[in-house]
């Protein structure tokens, strides 16, 4: 299978394998367009690796950015009981949740000419960044991997695999 490296992205491509009316080689290239981009940042290495390439991806295709970040309250159990957060702690990590948010509004500030919104949610990451993006018509996501693989994953659950399995639209996950 010849290589196509010197394409950009968003393209599509299909190989004929030398069907029966075509001939061997590359059909035909279709330029994708997005329009919406919705990137999950949580402040970590990955997620910081994904804004960056969603506003890359944002500047070269004209689009509009969504960065939406998820965070959780912790409950505690107690015995068979859960106990909520003190009210104190809650507040702490939803001012927390706040200043992640505008350190992407920063980062995003920093790009000339990408458009953006951002977003600060509570519950439960996965869900509603899928949740997200079918609300904000998102065409793309760009989702960061921490890179968690057998058994860690499998105890650990997974957010992108999560974004990957119950989304409508593509996503690009960075590594």
């Amino acid at each position: 299978m010849p290589l196509i490296a010197s394409i950009p992205a968003p393209f599509h491509a299909n190989y004929n394998r030398g069907k029966r009316y075509y001939k061997k080689g590359w059909e035909r290239v279709i330029p994708m367009s997005y329009r919406t981009i919705l990137v999950a940042y949580d402040g970590s290495e990955p997620s910081l690796r994904a804004l960056n390439k969603a506003i890359e991806f944002a500047a070269d295709w004209d689009a509009s950015l969504e960065v939406v970040h998820v965070y959780q309250i912790p409950i505690a159990s107690v015995g068979e009981a859960m106990v909520p957060a003190a009210p104190e702690t809650n507040a702490a990590i939803a001012h927390e949740a706040q200043n992640r948010g505008d350190e992407a509004q920063s980062i995003i500030a920093a790009a000339p000419g990408v458009r953006a919104n951002v977003t600060v949610k509570q519950g439960e990451p996965g869900p509603l960044i899928v949740e997200t993006a079918a609300d904000k018509q998102a065409d793309l996501i760009v989702i960061g991997s921490r890179g968690n693989s057998g058994l860690k994953q499998l105890f650990l659950g997974s957010v992108s695999q999560h974004v990957i399995q119950h989304t409508e639209c593509s996503v690009h996950v960075v590594k």
